[in-house]
């Protein structure tokens, strides 16, 4: 094998390692959509406390309605002993009046209590039924979603498996010492240890090579690397 050729197979070999760790950055993201929905989380924990903030607001409702049933109990049994007929004492039919009129009052006041306890509670009510909703609707949004996602995730495990089949068979015509060397300048230079050679410059870092240099990269026994970026050079005839 020439050294152009060497330089065709470790530059094929890159494009299948590149697709490849294209494949594995978008396999991570779709996993981790599956994994993570946030939007989901945020509308659960909406609910939550809406559904919290309900409970909290009939809580109120019920003790306001009890405080008003007690006011009422206690007002109705004080009227009886004002209009039985069986008070005789001015006195104590005065203070009976005054303490009838002070529950009356006091009645008053958490009857409005009570109205506005109700309308507090049907407004949580609306906006638990709102994120209810909400909730509900984003939920079979993510069902949709999820079952594409699983689908696009199959698609590319099919795919990687596919690619990890061809790179095998192209790492088997690469000499161990070269295929060690690749590794390691690709590993060192951003996943790019091959540049092509483009209108006399290297391709990756845009450096163009003297005569010289290209003459060397065309006809040389030994694999020519940029003196710019370092990469391995491969001039495709």
């Amino acid at each position: 094998m020439s050294t152009t050729q060497i330089a065709a197979t470790l530059f094929q070999l890159q494009q299948l390692d590149l697709d490849l760790d294209r494949l594995a950055a978008e396999l991570q993201a779709v996993h981790h959509t599956l994994q993570s929905n946030n939007t989901l989380q945020r509308l659960h924990s909406e609910y939550a406390t809406a559904q919290q903030q309900l409970h909290t607001g009939l809580q109120a409702q019920k003790e306001a309605e009890w405080a008003l049933e007690d006011i009422t109990r206690r007002l109705k049994a004080q009227e009886q002993r004002l209009y039985n007929g069986t008070m005789a004492n001015a006195k104590e039919l005065q203070s009976l009046q005054q303490e009838v009129q002070r529950l009356r009052t006091q009645q008053g006041r958490q009857e409005d209590i009570v109205l506005e306890v109700i309308d507090a509670t049907e407004a949580l009510q609306e906006v638990s039924q709102r994120k209810l909703e909400t909730l509900s609707n984003a939920e079979q949004d993510w069902m949709q979603e999820s079952a594409s996602l699983v689908a696009r995730c199959e698609q590319l495990e099919q795919k990687q498996q596919e690619l990890q089949t061809k790179r095998i068979q192209q790492v088997k015509t690469i000499d161990p010492s070269l295929l060690e060397r690749y590794e390691k300048m690709r590993g060192a230079k951003q996943g790019r240890a091959v540049s092509k050679v483009e209108q006399n410059s290297c391709q990756w870092c845009r450096v163009i090579l003297t005569p010289s240099e290209l003459q060397h990269v065309r006809i040389s026994t030994e694999l020519q690397t940029c003196t710019n970026c370092g990469r391995i050079l491969y001039y495709d005839r």
